[in-house]
């Protein structure tokens, strides 16, 4: 999709280093222009003329300098935008490379011709949007098709499904639409982003944000756990990345807060994917595959060079998502503060590799939280510190608007954790003892 965009975002760093360069030189010679102008003990017409001519030059060469500046500092924002672009989409599968093209050509000439145009923003994540709501509406078209072909086909058969694939055919088309609505309902919410759609082996996945993604100074990535489908999850997960976002912003005043909703891999599910070695939610196979897609968005978060300072990433991942973020974060992937809700255990690698201390969130009757399947319940870890839970019961509800536990994860995005709260034992942690010791 990207074969005219041949340039790279090196290319654009350094043309935007040799434009920084030139444009201090002729700033040094305005200066010495200026400096000639006063031509002390000089008067008369020719002295006037003269005067008048080397205002004109300091005036055209400082309008020069500003341009250069301008198109200077579209350059660096290109080649961060590129970087991260090939980060979020290495492949360029979605041509988001064109759109920013197409972009960049614009900043270009505007930068060139007005005099008020400003350094071009960081705009990856807007990019990615445009491209992939396209992509979306044309799938969605195509479905549509395939659904009315193919319920016809089924009606015109005697036997309708049970002698073929058309039946199945028919449920899975089914069920593409419904992500994809279920996907346009979210994002017509305020400040989303579709920063992330793909239509997957088995079910399609998707990354929303909510706020200003490309210039936030802090971001939260939000990793749902097994049983994670777009049609089912999306809605809950933008609500409650919202609400988080919401409070950590209030809580970092002066600061840009932003989400991320990332329904980027495919979750293990409560079917018969148990059974499946390479996708049952007891295995690591499915994290392992998540893990890498996982640290492309985080490497193209904390990818910003020339521009802003790179945000500050909070992973926050729930249930089987913290297995995903625990390989991830082994990989080496780029984070700041690590948040795990109700995980099934947390590796050796990735409490090695942790930024920090990891804050875990552990409620109380929460028999996920307590399985230890993949690693040392994280609660008992001595790296980590706990977050308040007050409140919270079972598996589900960490980050229930107005909780006590979504207040103490909000805490870790916006940089302001309370201390450590004290470490609790229940009847789960009491039987999992128990049990280990016979």
């Amino acid at each position: 999709m990207s074969e005219s965009v041949v340039w790279t975002a090196p290319d654009m760093w350094s043309m935007h280093t040799r434009l920084v360069s030139t444009r201090t030189r002729l700033r040094v010679l305005i200066d010495r222009v200026a400096a000639a102008g006063p031509l002390q003990g000089w008067e008369g017409p020719a002295a006037d003329a003269a005067r008048s001519v080397l205002g004109g030059t300091v005036a055209d060469l400082s309008t020069r300098a500003d341009v250069l500046g301008r198109i200077a500092d579209v350059l660096a924002r290109a080649g961060d935008d590129r970087s991260a672009l090939s980060r979020w989409d290495p492949a360029d599968r979605t041509g988001a490379l064109v759109e920013l093209d197409r972009t960049v050509a614009e900043d270009l000439t505007r930068a060139g011709g007005d005099e008020s145009a400003g350094p071009a923003p960081t705009r990856a994540a807007a990019v990615l949007d445009t491209v992939d709501r396209a992509r979306m509406a044309e799938d969605r078209e195509r479905l549509v098709v395939a659904e009315r072909d193919l319920s016809a086909r089924l009606d015109d058969t005697a036997f309708g499904g049970a002698f073929s694939n058309l039946d199945a055919g028919l449920a899975e088309t089914r069920q593409r639409l419904a992500d994809l609505d279920a996907l346009i309902e979210v994002l017509a919410r305020p400040e989303r982003r579709l920063v992330h759609y793909e239509a997957g082996s088995r079910r399609t996945l998707a990354a929303v944000s909510v706020g200003d993604l490309d210039g936030a100074d802090r971001v939260a990535v939000m990793v749902p756990g097994a049983g994670t489908t777009v049609e089912a999850s999306v809605a809950r997960h933008d609500g409650e990345t919202a609400a988080l976002v919401a409070e950590a912003g209030a809580l970092a005043p002066g600061s840009v807060t932003a989400g991320v909703s990332w329904l980027g891999y495919e979750a293990p599910q409560w079917n018969t994917e148990l059974i499946e070695p390479g996708r049952s939610v007891a295995s690591t196979a499915p994290a392992a595959v998540g893990a890498s897609a996982l640290v492309d968005v985080l490497d193209a978060l904390g990818d910003r060079r020339h521009g802003d300072p790179a945000p500050e990433v909070t992973v926050v991942a729930h249930s089987y998502g913290t297995v995903v973020a625990a390989q991830a974060i082994a990989a080496g992937a780029p984070v700041d503060a690590v948040v795990v809700m109700g995980s099934p255990g947390w590796s050796d690698r990735a409490a090695a590799a942790a930024p920090g201390p990891v804050h875990v969130a552990e409620a109380a009757w929460d028999p996920v939280a307590d399985l230890g399947w993949f690693g040392p319940d994280p609660s008992e870890r001595p790296e980590t510190e706990a977050l308040d839970t007050a409140g919270t019961v079972g598996h589900a509800d960490y980050l229930e608007p107005g909780s006590v536990s979504a207040r103490a994860v909000a805490e870790v995005v916006a940089g302001r954790p309370s201390p450590p709260a004290a470490r609790t034992v229940d009847l789960a942690d009491v039987a999992r003892f128990v049990l280990g010791m016979l």
